[in-house]
């Protein structure tokens, strides 16, 4: 199927943006979703199940979904 007549075109594409701005805008956005987020940001730690199904209800016991 052909198309007939000329494209339709919906808004307008930005130019291309730089790496460093990308990161740049990257950041802020993190820095406003940690914001919003309710759960505290969790420290580094290493849990050691001795089996997968300890380690499941574990995981079903945290509140924080940071955790995982």
């Amino acid at each position: 199927m052909e198309a007939t007549g000329p494209m339709k075109v919906v808004g307008s594409r930005l130019p291309p943006v730089t790496p460093a701005e990308c990161r740049r805008r990257a950041l802020i956005l993190q820095r406003q979703a940690d914001r919003l987020n309710p759960y505290p940001k969790a420290r580094g730690f290493v849990f050691r199940a001795k089996s997968w199904e300890q380690y499941a209800e574990w995981r079903k016991q945290q509140d924080n979904p940071r955790l995982w």
